[in-house]
């Protein structure tokens, strides 16, 4: 993670004498609709741990955006993901070579960090209308735990995954905005789909607030591990271009 935290650092240091660069910090709940876990994934139990968890959680992302004057541009993306609960499963729970009596309090934590670099390439470019188009390189901190009295088990997994980017903007007056964010690609062993619409308002000629929806969907399925989820966010974003 020291390695991340030095390519942001560099690529913020160098946004300011670069074309122009835009920060956002999106924040609000986020509710996960299904969670289906099972570990190993060929002789584990399958459960749903989404009834461990809470029901909605607060959470942020911090997206920074360099646009250069070739038409070329990074995106860095920290998104952090912790949820943690408690629950009383009916049905014994084999886990990662451990077994999880039924009818007895679980805590769990589930654990899907995500940082990722993009890079795009800036296909349209007008006062209205931007569309960027790249590859994502996205590492993956997951962490999957279940706890019950002194017996806990967990899985960890830190992974690099490439995904398609694609982010667009259009202006429908000189004060208010549309704007489409996607990561995502999908293959035999899995998928991973982040997409989000917003609506923005302009407050100041480098500040917009906006409001919008998110959703987070995806899994793998192999002998190692099985999940899949889905993850709704909705959110307020304060986007500062410099």
């Amino acid at each position: 993670m020291k390695k991340i935290n030095l390519i942001f650092c560099f690529f913020i240091s160098y946004g300011a004498v670069a074309a122009s660069s835009s920060l956002n910090l999106e924040f609000g709940i986020v509710e996960n609709s299904y969670n289906k876990v099972k570990i190993p994934g060929d002789d584990g139990t399958k459960f749903n741990i989404r009834r461990s968890l809470p029901e909605s959680n607060p959470y942020f992302r911090l997206d920074y955006k360099k646009a250069f004057d070739n038409k070329h541009g990074v995106r860095l993306l920290y998104a952090p993901l912790k949820l943690k609960g408690d629950h009383r499963y009916s049905k014994d729970i084999e886990f990662n070579g451990e077994t999880f009596s039924r009818n007895s309090e679980t805590k769990t934590l589930y654990q899907f960090n995500s940082y990722r670099i993009s890079y795009f390439y800036q296909w349209f470019n007008t006062e209205k209308f931007k569309l960027n188009v790249g590859i994502t390189g996205k590492v993956r901190d997951a962490n999957i735990k279940l706890k019950q009295g002194d017996t806990k088990k967990n899985r960890y997994d830190l992974g690099f995954v490439p995904l398609l980017y694609v982010w667009s903007e259009y202006w429908i007056s000189d004060k208010m905005k549309f704007t489409f964010d996607f990561d995502g690609l999908a293959a035999p062993q899995g998928r991973a789909f982040d997409l989000a619409l917003m609506f923005g308002h302009r407050i100041s000629s480098n500040l917009t607030a906006n409001l919008g929806y998110r959703m987070l969907e995806g899994g793998v399925d192999n002998d190692k591990v099985y999940n899949f989820s889905q993850f709704n966010f909705y959110f307020a974003s304060l986007e500062y271009e410099f």
